[in-house]
């Protein structure tokens, strides 16, 4: 008897049991339905706003539409307005004109059919009749000024929209045209520097913006007025023209130092273990002096030992020029025909090529004037070899040409000389 109730209560939980998982599987599926519902209502939503706002974008078009044609009718109206205005002001002018010719045709037949009529009553009339007429004449006048100001104020808005479009279409054939960058070089140019430096881009076109970044590309400034610098390390620039041709970044490397021990226009260079100094310019080693010229090797030896200094070695001369990276021009291994004086038809003055300048400071050695050195040529024991070449020298003037020698007692236009200490 227990048994069979333990049975008959375990049939009836496990049919709630089941009932319950019924209504739970019951409620998930209306909420399932309801869901679903709700997507496309909100679907529905969606779509109906996609189209409110397509609807008003083709109605802001329509009107858009509308009003440039209630303009162009309002435009035409006026327009006709202004034709009907001169038609009737002529109507009325030649009416004016028949009136006034008719009331002196009465005037006249009065005069002569009456000659009693009082001659100042017609003297009246015909004063009133020349008011009349000098009052159309003043308003034809005014009418004529006016077209005539109209006219040409609007010759003067065409020939300026004309001059515009002409200024565009030039620009347009210029830019087309060139699409050559300009190009740019720093000063002072890279090297070891012993003071506080203001570096400036230069451009070979008029209208050209120059461009700086220090230590990296990320930070461009305006390089047309010089900037105050005194940091080892690298700065990059670039050149761009009025049509937006720009070169590439470039960069230059500085080295500020602070030992210089070689005193005035002089600086240290390293040759074979030991420090030498060379003057930055050609005898008399003065900025923006004239070179000594026409002078011996004997004579340029002389002068050296004058000063406390002497004439320098080929190996001294050498390694002034190529600097630390050891280059075959003062300024880098490709010749360029601006940076020296190489191409001209006679020298400058000491430091006027501002890029002619080595690592080490010394300036003009490419070109300008061909360099008395102590050295002896090996195939000609007898004369001394010169280095650097001169005015006219061109690519023939790099710091590793020396293969010219003259005998020491000669002088010549194109040989001068530096010292070293």
């Amino acid at each position: 008897m227990n048994e069979n109730n333990e049975n008959t209560q375990e049939s009836k939980n496990a049919s709630k049991r089941k009932k319950k998982n019924i209504a739970v599987l019951v409620i998930m599926f209306l909420l399932l339905v309801c869901l679903f519902i709700v997507q496309c209502q909100l679907d529905k939503i969606k779509q109906e706003a996609q189209q409110k706002a397509q609807e008003t974008e083709l109605e802001a078009r329509q009107k858009h539409i509308l009003d440039s044609l209630r303009r162009l009718e309002q435009a035409k109206a006026d327009s006709l307005a202004n034709a009907e205005a001169a038609r009737i002001a002529d109507s009325l002018r030649l009416a004016d004109s028949a009136r006034v010719a008719d009331s002196m045709r009465v005037a006249d037949s009065l005069a002569s059919l009456k000659p009693e009529i009082n001659k100042d009553s017609l003297r009246h009339v015909r004063d009133s009749i020349k008011h009349v007429r000098d009052s159309v004449a003043a308003a034809d006048k005014a009418r004529n000024d006016s077209l005539a100001a109209i006219a040409d104020s609007l010759a003067k808005v065409e020939k300026a929209r004309l001059d515009s479009l002409e200024k565009k279409r030039v620009q347009d054939s210029i830019r087309a045209a060139d699409q050559t960058p300009p190009s740019a070089e720093i000063v002072p140019p890279s090297g070891r520097y012993y003071d506080p430096i203001k570096l400036k881009v230069k451009c070979d076109e008029i209208k050209c913006k120059t461009f700086l970044s220090i230590g990296d590309t990320l930070n461009p400034v305006e390089a047309g007025k010089a900037v105050e610098y005194n940091k080892t390390g690298s700065v990059f620039y670039f050149a761009e023209d009025s049509v937006g041709n720009r070169t590439k970044w470039e960069e230059a490397k500085y080295d500020m130092a602070s030992d210089n021990v070689c005193g005035k226009n002089a600086y240290p260079v390293p040759v074979g273990g030991k420090t030498v100094c060379v003057d930055a310019y050609e005898y008399p080693n003065e900025a923006d002096a004239t070179p000594r010229d026409m002078v011996s090797q004997e004579q340029a030896a002389s002068l050296c030992e004058q000063a406390g200094k002497h004439l320098c070695s080929i190996d001294e001369w050498q390694a002034a020029c190529r600097g630390k990276d050891k280059t075959r021009f003062s300024y880098g291994d490709g010749y360029k025909q601006n940076k020296c004086n190489t191409n001209t038809k006679a020298m400058k003055r000491s430091g006027r090529k501002e890029q002619c300048r080595s690592w080490f400071g010394m300036y003009d050695m490419n070109g300008n004037l061909w360099e008395w050195t102590s050295t002896k040529s090996k195939d000609h024991p007898n004369m001394f070899l010169v280095a650097g070449g001169a005015w006219n020298t061109n690519n023939e003037s790099k710091c590793t040409d020396s293969k010219f020698s003259f005998y020491p007692q000669n002088q010549y236009p194109s040989v001068g000389f530096r010292c070293c200490k």
